[in-house]
Formats: structure tokens, C-alpha cells, sequence
């Protein structure tokens, strides 16, 4: 006798609880980041959440970028694809979110590409203050004598890396070690002292004036 469902429940065309939750986290990272709508109850948490969008969807290494590679691998998204699609759209291509925007959600572009601006901009100047650095020291001395140790050096490097949260070991690893593990913890201490840097979570700092220069780059 043939059963009422042949397959016992097995249907290729239902997408498993845990899948669905995945593609919901994905979606709404894209929608967080270039969005006017978000589910936080504030403006500050508004901007706090594209922030974090930003970082989880175009970050190239660390944490966020490790967790946006499984999510994707479990659901069978090359993460990288997703990435570069979402920095076509940053650096200015109109049609790199079609996909992701069958409903026309995404109406809040221009703030997006302004705060992927401020972000490479903060990079590039933490690059460009430790190579300023390195090009002072003797290019064949041994690797230990090349770090970077003076503070008047490294400040500029660490306060360039610290307008989003980033906690200690981050710090080491943006600066590929080349800068002295001392000499970052006095400038964070000093930072702290001055009211220079806040500590939004436990052991992360950032600059206490990455609110207002969010608000003047979304402006």
C-alpha cells in the first residue's frame, strides 16, 4: 500500500529551522547596513548596529569575518562573493545588491558608503603611521630591534586603529606584531586617564569620540 507521503516527511524543498535562521542573520546584516528601518530603539544603537554590519559583512580576517564564513559555508554562500558584492555597492555600483533587495528595503546607501569611507580612512592612517615608524628603524636589524616601542610612535598607530571596539589582542594582531605589546598597553592606560578612549564592553576600547565623528560622517 502506497503511504499518503511517499517520502516520510523528507522534502528537498523545505529548508531545515536552522538554515532559515542562518539566512535570517545574513539578511538582516545586510539590512542593518543599508537600511533606514532597524530593530534597535534608539539612534545611537542604530548606528552602533550598521557599524557592526559593516565590520561583519566586509571584514577580510579576524573574528567577524571567521563567523561570516561559517554561517555562509552552512548555508552554501561563498562568503567571499557576498563581501565583494557588498563593497562593489560601498564603492559606488548600483546594482550589486539586486539580489538582497527584492523589496526594496535598502534605502539608506549613502550613509553606508560615507561610514565604509571613515572606516578605510582609519585603517590607512594607522598603516601609514607604522610604516612612518618602520622606515626610522635599520631595515637589517633583527625583528626584535625594528619593533616600534617609542610611545610618541605608537600612539598615533593605536588611536588610528581604535575607532571601532577593539580589545588588546586585537590590537596586536592589526599591527602584525610589530609594535611593542608594552607600549600599547601605556598608551591605552594613558588614553583611559585622559578620557581619550572609553570602554564600551569589558576589555575593548575606543575612541571617545568616535560617536560624534559617526554622527558627522552620516550627516
Amino acid at each position: 500500500m502506497t503511504p499518503a507521503d511517499p517520502d516520510y516527511g523528507i522534502h528537498n524543498s523545505r529548508v531545515p529551522p536552522e538554515e532559515l535562521l542562518i539566512f535570517s542573520i545574513l539578511s538582516r546584516a545586510i539590512l542593518d547596513l543599508f537600511g533606514t528601518v532597524g530593530l534597535t530603539s534608539n539612534v545611537d544603537e542604530a548606528k552602533a548596529a550598521k557599524h557592526d554590519a559593516l565590520i561583519f559583512v566586509t571584514q577580510e580576517t579576524g573574528g567577524w569575518e571567521k563567523r561570516r564564513r561559517e554561517l555562509c559555508d552552512a548555508v552554501g554562500i561563498d562568503s567571499d562573493d557576498m563581501r565583494d558584492r557588498v563593497i562593489r555597492v560601498l564603492e559606488g555600483d548600483k546594482l550589486g545588491l539586486d539580489q538582497y533587495d527584492a523589496r526594496h528595503e535598502l534605502g539608506d546607501v549613502e550613509t553606508a558608503r560615507k561610514l565604509w569611507e571613515h572606516e578605510k580612512g582609519a585603517a590607512d592612517r594607522a598603516q601609514h603611521a607604522r610604516l612612518i615608524a618602520k622606515e626610522r628603524r635599520k631595515p637589517n636589524s633583527p625583528r626584535a630591534l625594528n619593533t616600534i616601542t617609542k610611545y610618541s610612535e605608537v600612539r598615533p598607530i593605536i588611536m588610528g586603529l581604535l575607532d571601532r571596539p577593539l580589545s588588546f589582542k586585537d590590537l596586536i594582531t592589526a599591527t602584525n606584531g610589530d609594535v611593542s605589546d608594552t607600549t600599547i598597553r601605556k598608551v591605552l592606560q594613558i588614553g583611559i586617564e585622559k578620557g581619550e578612549l572609553i570602554q564600551p564592553q569589558t576589555n575593548t576600547y575606543l575612541l571617545a569620540s568616535v560617536p560624534e565623528t559617526a554622527v558627522a560622517a552620516a550627516a
